[in-house]
């Protein structure tokens, strides 16, 4: 009798475990050991599926990221307002956002020291950028908002959203992600409609 394909249990038990570990220890300490260790699987079991940490960085940033930007795009093609569906984004996304600050700021740590890295999180943000785009365009198009430059508008949402997550990283205590957020947010909202 065949054995049953594991791969579908065994990969997310690797990458969260690697994101633990990530987290924990930063990726240049961390090792496929612990990974394993904190899998409960042989290091063996690990190699598998990952060849390197690299591999596992990048798997990592696959699934954070293109999940991220899957749910973006899907909201800009829903009903409702620009600002509705921006908010509704905001509210969701910041929660698991800020599950992963740490992984985050060590992905974006590592990026200054590799390449592969750097260049798949510099797909990302242009990718995020262009949808951000375009919801700031629809809303204009519709007239929910002033005639504004997207782009610039669009930079600047997401740099509310960045900045907040770092400045809850670096003062949790005072900084709350999803009141400041959202706060932040309808600030932007308020002066971009078109009234």
């Amino acid at each position: 009798m065949p054995k049953p394909d594991v791969s579908a249990e065994r990969i997310p038990l690797i990458l969260n475990s690697a994101i633990k570990v990530f987290s924990k220890k930063g990726f240049e300490a961390a090792r496929m050991e612990d990974i394993a260790k904190t899998a409960k699987l042989s290091v063996g079991g690990v190699y598998w599926y990952y060849k390197s940490k690299e591999e596992i960085i990048i798997a990592i940033m696959e699934q954070l990221i293109d999940k991220d930007v899957k749910d973006l795009r899907a909201l800009l093609e829903a009903e409702g307002s620009v600002r509705a569906r921006l908010e509704a984004y905001i509210s969701l996304s910041i929660e698991a956002a800020q599950e992963y600050i740490p992984i985050t700021y060590e992905l974006y740590s590592l990026a200054h020291r590799n390449a592969k890295v750097k260049n798949h999180i510099r797909a990302f943000l242009q990718t995020y950028h262009s949808v951000l785009e375009q919801f700031i365009q629809q809303g204009i198009d519709r007239k929910e908002f002033k005639s504004v430059n997207a782009r610039e508008a669009a930079l600047t949402l997401a740099s509310l959203y960045e900045g907040t997550l770092e400045l809850t990283m670096l003062d949790p205590e005072r900084v709350d992600a999803k009141k400041t957020l959202l706060s932040s947010f309808k600030l932007l909202m308020n002066g971009l409609e078109n009234k």
